[in-house]
């Protein structure tokens, strides 16, 4: 599952998760797409929100960029 996924299935808003993260909506789009930038408290924050391990978080991340490279 790609963060875009995560967020889908859980019913958030990329604007939110973009406040939430302290960015714009248009920075967490790229990290959607993969052609953002991940660090250690983007992941904390976001397994705050998801209430998952932050490993799974990286673990989307990492789909994520898989994704990207792909297209």
């Amino acid at each position: 599952m790609d963060l875009k996924q995560l967020r889908l299935d859980n019913g958030i808003k990329l604007m939110k998760l973009a406040e939430i993260l302290e960015i714009s909506r248009q920075q967490y789009s790229n990290i959607e797409k993969g052609k953002g930038k991940m660090n250690a408290g983007r992941i904390e924050k976001l397994s705050k929100k998801f209430n998952i391990e932050p490993l799974l978080i990286l673990k989307a991340w990492e789909e994520t960029k898989s994704n990207e490279k792909r297209c």
